[in-house]
């Protein structure tokens, strides 16, 4: 049972962009759009005992724990139909738990929605809610397994088109209608496929049955259950033959089937009349209109689309001087520093003097400007007034992540690697304004990324990414003194730190999961989802929130509930390439760099507000 909570989305992109990710279910469509169409839900999960398996369990969530087993409360609920309600020990969420039914109010598992709960809140206005959802969902569920197949078949099947438009209205015009499919070869296409459907199935080929009513125009009639299911040509207002419509109507022993199969044929010419041609059905459909949220994690509220430089390539971090207004952006593939006002996102100038730049670091105190640099110039250390180059902290090459530790003045660099042909990387420590080296550390690794340290302990965490685990180092030793193997996903870029909750974020690239350590123990007490091809990470302590932006074109968003739960939001839209980035919580503002990639040219700067602490 789900036991506390509160909460926090399409671009075209290039496959280079991102990596190939497993296609989603059904059933977590279902979750991550009732969540986009019910914002005041904090925590939604479905239960249910997938086919050939014999354990009730969590298939889709806004919290990962996908395959954790139902607990006896859950397990009630889908035994015996009755609704479960719950302030949680906090007194601050209100969880409904209820049986999910199917299209014909068949018992298939159990929902779990956990609302925000204040002393006073009308429980039965809460529950009442929690129904009408159920019920919405209910009519978009065919069975169990439809739950556990992939939402699209084809992932170049679109699903916001025409087709589904007509779908969603037929649907909502004729509350008697189980399910309504929509099968046609799409153009440039050679196989007949699911195109419109109410239970998901995109791209989906014709069965036998479906093709058999195509090619030879006799509609297949069958009694399945207690459902009534009529298989027919699907023609356009010309009379032109598109493919098939699959059209289901409740039954039961002794219903009229000429009566049922009338009722279909009426629905097929309803929809005949509405199609005037096969490409029509495939236009894009207009997106629906916005949800108003007043408790949105994230609005876009600007972005440089001034800026459009003859750049190619990827952006790397970013680096803020407050009190100047300054936001720097490290274009690693072109060479520079882009500057930018930091509260008008105006592009103000370009830097030059650098080979490939990648961490920036600002030292108001001393007016200066660390840029790690990978090339043979190594790091450089400028005035920032003039910006010109005062210093240099040479360490082998390859420099690239940079974590300053305020509690010591001192900084820490990561240097080697594959990216400069050598089989080793090493952690350095140094005066960030003399270069003068305290100490290093040899990793047996040619990829080791972020570097996260404690403000009020002794420690370092190290993304070792090649090997897939984090190490934790001794910041008075430089040595190395555990290490947390991690399990379920590959490639640990990104990190940050919840050092009061005790908490470790690790961002996966593949695929896109988010892990959440103990660094009492080092255990992973969470996993999720996020956005692919991430280059940043970010922790938001003010409202307890993670955020991780990704190369396909989405800021994932998560609110964490308690140190061991958090909540996935719906994604925002941010725009293709658009993978690092910085909080500014003092300005509760969060900016993404969308890098253009190899293909494209130009980039820009994107900037959020934050939502309510």
């Amino acid at each position: 049972m789900v036991r506390s909570a509160l909460f926090l989305a399409t671009a075209l992109l290039t496959p280079s962009l991102f990596a190939q990710v497993a296609p989603k279910s059904y059933a977590q469509e279902l979750v991550d759009s009732t969540l986009a169409a019910h914002p005041d839900i904090a925590i939604m999960a479905l239960h249910v005992t997938p086919p050939k398996q014999s354990d009730n369990i969590i298939i889709a969530s806004n919290i990962g724990r996908i395959g954790k087993k139902a607990d006896d409360d859950d397990m009630n609920v889908v035994n015996n139909g009755k609704t479960n309600l719950e302030v949680n020990k906090a007194g601050d969420h209100f969880e409904v738990e209820l049986p999910l039914k199917d299209v014909t109010g068949d018992r298939v598992g159990a929902l779990s929605i956990v609302y925000p709960y204040k002393t006073g809140d009308d429980k039965a206005a809460l529950e009442k809610r929690a129904e009408e959802v159920r019920d919405q969902l209910g009519r978009k569920i065919s069975n169990v397994a439809n739950l556990t197949q992939p939402y699209q078949f084809n992932p170049a099947v679109p699903t916001n088109t025409y087709a589904q438009q007509l779908v969603e209205q037929t649907m909502a015009a004729h509350p008697r209608l189980l399910i309504l499919m929509l099968h046609i070869v799409p153009p440039g296409m050679s196989t007949n496929v699911v195109v419109g459907s109410s239970i998901g199935r995109f791209g989906k080929a014709a069965d036998e049955d479906d093709m058999r009513a195509i090619n030879t125009g006799i509609p297949n009639l069958e009694v399945n259950g207690n459902r009534f299911e009529v298989e027919t040509r699907l023609l356009d207002a010309k009379g032109q033959t598109l493919g098939a419509a699959g059209i289901v109507l409740p039954y039961k022993p002794g219903d009229d089937k000429a009566a049922l199969q009338r009722e279909g044929f009426a629905i097929r010419d309803e929809l005949r009349a509405k199609i005037p041609s096969l490409a029509k059905l495939m236009e894009s459909a207009p997106p629906a209109p916005a949800v108003a949220d007043a408790n949105a994690p994230a609005t876009l509220i600007g972005r440089s689309i001034s800026w459009k430089p003859e750049y190619s390539g990827d952006f790397d971090h970013f680096g803020v001087d407050l009190k100047g207004n300054r936001l720097f952006l490290a274009a690693e593939d072109h060479g520079t520093l882009e500057l930018f006002d930091l509260h008008t996102g105006q592009h103000e100038r370009t830097l030059t003097g650098f080979q490939t730049p990648h961490a920036i670091i600002y030292l108001p105190g001393h007016n200066r400007l660390i840029v790690t640099d990978s090339g043979k110039g190594m790091t450089k250390v400028l005035d920032a007034t003039t910006y010109k180059i005062v210093g240099h902290i040479a360490l082998e090459p390859g420099a690239d992540t940079a974590e300053y530790d305020t509690s010591t003045g001192h900084l820490y660099i990561v240097t080697g690697g594959k990216d400069v042909d050598m089989k080793d990387c090493f952690l350095n420590e140094v005066d960030p304004l003399t270069g003068h080296l305290y100490a290093k550390l040899r990793f047996d690794s040619d990829h080791t990324e972020a570097v996260k340290d404690e403000q009020h302990g002794g420690r370092l965490f190290v993304n070792v990414a090649d090997h897939n685990y984090v190490a934790v180092v001794d910041k008075k030793t430089l040595r190395v003194i555990a290490r947390w193997p991690l399990s379920g996903a590959q490639t640990n870029l990104t990190m940050a730190l919840d050092e009061t909750n005790h908490r470790l974020f690790v961002g996966t690239r593949n695929p896109g999961k988010l892990l959440v350590l103990n660094t009492d123990t080092g255990a992973t007490v969470a996993t999720l989802d996020t956005p692919a091809t991430s280059d940043g990470l970010f922790f938001d302590s003010a409202r307890r929130r993670v955020y991780v932006p990704g190369g396909d074109g989405y800021l994932g968003v998560f609110q964490q509930v308690t140190p061991d739960l958090y909540a996935a939001r719906p994604r925002i839209p941010s725009a293709a390439g658009a993978k690092s980035g910085i909080v500014v919580p003092q300005l509760d503002r969060l900016y993404l760099a969308a890098s253009p990639g190899e293909h494209a040219k130009g980039g820009e700067v994107l900037w959020f507000s934050l939502g309510k602490n």
